[in-house]
């Protein structure tokens, strides 16, 4: 029998029946164990094996009696112990009414089937798990926009690949060929931890693997993984106007180097910050806070000039979302973000020709044609917008030429006439490359190539 209990003063006592196998859960893991919880008399009192159901928690955050939470961290999986809780370490003075009196120390017989590491993913999927091996200190933990310096070894089947330290902006890892697993888990992570961190491969590297690293498709990782040290960034509340200038004029500067490096998801990332700091009713004075706080820091008001800089930041922002989702391919989220700019500014040609873009994603050729048009309006000799006029008419000639042999066959075979042989569908499809009819894009740097402003 052996004192487990951190303080070391008797008050949880721990005899091990059937020993177990490999390591041992840590704070924040989730375990599932049987137990019988007895008095000193040996009633019982509860028992999860008489509901047929092994008891799930998070050890070491309080959801258990202390005992529990200093005890199951040194059982490892297939152990069977008994672990005797003074009643400081179980329900104290006053117990449990009515089957544990005041003043019980309790018996439990714990039997570890399983336990695994904290989820850190949103969608709680698993992808993602901590086990923390060395606690970190503070109460906070890095949110996206910290500056965090970090260490890590990466192994994969026990062969170790890759030793690394890297310094970045948290939200950036792709920059700087770190996975998305490692960002997960810094986000519930706190400075001077480390953990060993289990990444499944949709966060890792996927079905392609690294070459480089020798890290094979579909391969799931294992980090250990260290917080060194973290600045965080400041919350738009504590910004006066002038600093959301600045920063936003920072992000425009990194989603444009990302944009150009073909980033097009971390530039959208970026562009996306630029309308949450400088939109949302602030009406650039600096006035408002978004803080719960009843202490809201005096702000320095904008002058006219800076009301004219953020008003240009932010309609950068949505037109650089647009033509960013374009590249994703989603046009229903740049067409929204071509209306959220043109309600900043009516006339803004790239936005007007983004929305005709947008309506082809989704084969609206009359919409597109009629946003083509509306860029006429502003600039009646516009190319770009002539030209896809031309290329919408006849993807949409060929569309509804297509819609009428379907047609035409579906009656034929009604009559039990053979149908004839459908064309080649890739002929029927409309068609989104870049090779023949595509126009040199409104704003483009260099012909054919529209870029980020």
């Amino acid at each position: 029998m052996v004192d487990v209990s951190k303080a070391q003063d008797g008050g949880i006592i721990k005899k091990i029946l059937t020993e177990g196998a490999g390591d041992t859960p840590s704070a924040g893991n989730e375990v599932s164990v049987h137990y019988t919880g007895r008095l000193l008399d040996g009633s019982v009192f509860d028992s999860s094996k008489d509901r047929d159901q092994l008891f799930k928690f998070k050890v070491g955050t309080g959801q258990v009696i202390k005992g529990w939470d200093e005890g199951i961290v040194t059982m490892k999986r297939g152990e069977v112990a008994i672990l005797t809780c003074k009643p400081e370490y179980a329900y104290g003075a006053a117990g449990s009414p009515p089957k544990i009196p005041p003043n019980s120390t309790l018996e439990f017989e714990v039997e570890m089937h399983d336990f695994y590491g904290e989820d850190c993913t949103e969608s709680s999927d698993g992808g993602v798990l901590k086990s923390t091996t060395v606690a970190g200190t503070g109460l906070s933990n890095p949110r996206e926009g910290a500056t965090v310096k970090i260490s890590w070894v990466m192994s994969h089947m026990d062969m170790e690949l890759e030793k690394r330290s890297a310094e970045f902006i948290l939200g950036d890892g792709a920059a700087h060929d770190i996975v998305p697993g490692i960002e997960t888990a810094l986000l519930k992570m706190k400075k001077g931890e480390t953990a060993k961190v289990t990444v499944k491969s949709l966060y890792a590297y996927g079905n392609v693997g690294n070459a480089e690293l020798a890290v094979p498709g579909a391969a799931d990782l294992t980090y250990l993984l260290t917080l060194e040290t973290f600045e965080q960034a400041k919350y738009k509340y504590e910004m006066d106007g002038a600093e959301k200038i600045k920063f936003a004029e920072q992000v425009k500067e990194m989603g444009t180097q990302y944009f150009k490096e073909g980033k097009y998801d971390l530039a959208l990332k970026k562009y996306k910050l630029i309308t949450d700091y400088l939109e949302e009713g602030d009406d650039f004075d600096g006035d408002e806070s978004d803080s719960d706080s009843e202490e809201v820091k005096e702000k320095k008001p904008m002058d006219k000039a800076d009301e004219d800089r953020a008003k240009v930041l932010l309609l950068a922002g949505f037109s650089n979302q647009a033509i960013c989702h374009l590249k994703l391919g989603d046009g229903n989220a740049a067409l929204k973000a071509c209306k959220d700019a043109l309600q900043l500014d009516p006339n803004n040609i790239k936005c007007l020709f983004r929305k005709g873009q947008a309506a082809e994603m989704s084969q609206e050729w009359e919409e597109a044609i009629n946003h083509y048009k509306a860029v006429l309006v502003v600039d009646n000799k516009n190319a770009a917008a002539i030209n896809a006029m031309k290329v919408c008419t006849n993807k949409m000639k060929a569309f509804k030429a297509n819609q009428k042999k379907r047609f035409a066959n579906m009656f034929e075979r009604t009559n039990f006439k053979e149908p004839e042989r459908a064309p080649e569908e890739n002929k029927l499809k409309p068609d989104f490359s870049d090779s023949e009819g595509d126009e040199e894009a409104v704003g483009s740097d260099k012909e054919g190539e529209e870029m980020a402003v």
